[in-house]
């Protein structure tokens, strides 16, 4: 009798503690987890713009790989991307590769011998505020290979990314917040994620890239840029978790370790640190 009272005052308590069965087969960490298979909406609204994508998920053998192909539209403050994606996963390791089409209307090309005064948040800033910018439009294609490795309560993501851009050359990149060539470039993305399943996940961020550049004297050479930062992403639970429905909130802090021509991060910002932020809510509504 004493169990069955217990069990009854469980049932009515538990849902208004929020840890009803709903978040126990949806912990807030759940993006470190491998995804659900079937189709999907994703929604998402981020620090500059909107994002739409339908992906599907398709098991080549359960519970050890999975091939997701998704295409996606993005329209945002500074430009307009539309992009085909497609990612191997088989065990730790993800292949995959997009081709993609963007237009910039809020473009920020400069000059071969533009000062890095110019190139600079300041001087970018500057330029918007008079109006003086123009639109460029360009294709792109990459590679990536990423490696997960759990480690308990870790988990450490680390993507090679080998990226094509038929961008002008000396243009601002309002992708990854310098100003560079046109080109190849060259990516390496790392987080140590602390994961818990009632708070989500949160942990240090490395990015090394190599992106060709115009140097203030017209010359073209190769440039090597290290970035730390911080990742912090959990499930806010605005959508309930109904069946493979979810939510998620990302927030990542990009700093550049040698910022020394100020040129780093979004010139909206106003301050002087040399800081890109990405803030962004996901929103998953499963369609098949």
């Amino acid at each position: 009798m004493r169990h069955a009272r217990l069990a009854a005052l469980a049932a009515f308590v538990l849902p208004w503690l929020g840890v009803g069965t709903a978040r126990a087969e949806l912990p807030r960490d759940y993006l470190l987890d491998p995804p659900a298979a079937g189709t999907f909406a994703l929604l998402d609204a981020y620090t500059i713009g909107l994002q739409a994508s339908l992906e599907n998920r398709a098991h080549l053998e359960e519970g050890m790989s999975m091939l997701t192909t998704r295409v996606s539209g993005i329209v945002s403050y500074p430009y307009a991307d539309g992009s085909f994606n497609l990612d191997a996963r088989v065990f730790l390791f993800t292949l995959g590769g997009s081709v993609g089409y963007r237009q910039t209307y809020r473009n920020l090309t400069f000059a071969p011998n533009a000062s890095y005064a110019e190139r600079s948040r300041e001087g970018r800033r500057e330029r918007e505020a008079d109006k003086d910018f123009d639109s460029q439009g360009f294709g792109y294609y990459e590679g990536r290979l990423r490696l997960t490795i759990p480690l308990e309560d870790f988990f450490m993501v680390n993507t090679g990314t080998v990226r094509v851009e038929g961008r002008e050359d000396n243009s601002f990149d309002w992708l990854h917040g310098n100003v560079h060539d046109g080109g190849t470039l060259y990516k390496l993305d790392s987080t140590l994620f602390y994961r818990h399943r009632r708070f989500g996940v949160i942990g240090p961020y490395f990015r090394y890239m190599n992106s060709p550049k115009t140097r203030p004297d017209g010359s073209h050479a190769r440039e090597d840029e290290f970035h730390l930062g911080l990742a912090l992403g959990t499930r806010p639970g605005l959508v309930k978790a109904r069946g493979r429905d979810a939510d998620l909130l990302l927030l990542q802090l990009i700093f550049r370790v040698d910022d020394r021509h100020q040129e780093y991060g979004l010139h909206g910002y106003q301050g002087k640190v040399p800081l890109f932020p990405l803030l962004v809510y996901r929103t998953q509504l499963s369609l098949l």
